[in-house]
């Protein structure tokens, strides 16, 4: 039997509100409509994806309908955020973090969202699996949101440094264009949104390396319904 909701999802009982069911999309293809989107960076608009995520101080009040779906070849020249679930961080089962490029969601990372708050979900402790089956048996020397703080790279997993032509990792978002001192995060626009396009890690410079469009972020919750398609 196909059930649908027309209106709204009742989302479990730590928020005590009802959430508009368009928040929640079927992301990996399984049937059901039980991932809500929190986070969408975009690249190139010359706006820190940090801030959005963090604050969303640089964030416009009205937001085009696209930067809000999963219709990723709909044009999006903003961050978006979505305050209410970020702000109430809680009875997280899971988290997906996704890369997009050319309309397709390229590459994700799924965490253990238990015990997490909105930081620090992405780590190497909450890690589960991904589209790099290396991120779960090689070092990592930076891995957090956060990033490499003093050079803004953001939404940072990186393997190694050992002097710029040298750097590897998996994936970077260059949160600014000023002062940044290797070759490979040098553009005329910013956030710049690299990630290594193979299944292992590469160097930033030699490497299998693409520019991403947009950064997405969605949550799971261990309590609740789904929307059957």
């Amino acid at each position: 039997m196909e059930i649908r909701f027309f209106s709204l999802l009742l989302l479990p009982l730590a928020f005590g509100a009802l959430v508009p069911a368009e928040q929640f999309f079927d992301v990996l293809g399984t049937g059901l409509k039980e991932w809500r989107l929190v986070f969408r960076g975009t690249a190139y608009i010359n706006k820190s994806m940090y801030v959005a995520y963090k604050d969303g101080s640089n964030v416009p009040a009205v937001i085009h309908d696209a930067c809000r779906k999963t219709n990723w070849s709909q044009p999006c020249d903003t961050h978006y955020r979505n305050s209410d679930a970020l702000n109430h961080w809680s009875n997280i089962m899971e988290v997906l973090f996704g890369i997009v490029e050319g309309g397709k969601l390229v590459k994700t990372i799924v965490f253990n969202g238990a015990n997490t708050d909105y930081m620090n979900w992405f780590s190497e402790s909450h890690y589960i699996n991904s589209s790099w089956p290396d991120l779960r048996t090689e070092p990592h020397q930076f891995f957090g949101i956060s990033g490499h703080d003093s050079v803004n790279r953001r939404f940072f997993i990186n393997h190694n440094y050992n002097g710029c032509p040298n750097d590897a990792g998996w994936v970077a978002v260059v949160d600014s264009i000023n002062n940044v001192p290797c070759d490979w995060e040098k553009d005329e626009a910013f956030p710049i949104i690299k990630y290594a396009a193979a299944e292992k890690f590469e160097n930033w410079n030699t490497g299998n390396f693409r520019n991403a469009d947009a950064l997405v972020v969605f949550v799971k919750y261990s309590s609740g319904s789904s929307i059957v398609g």
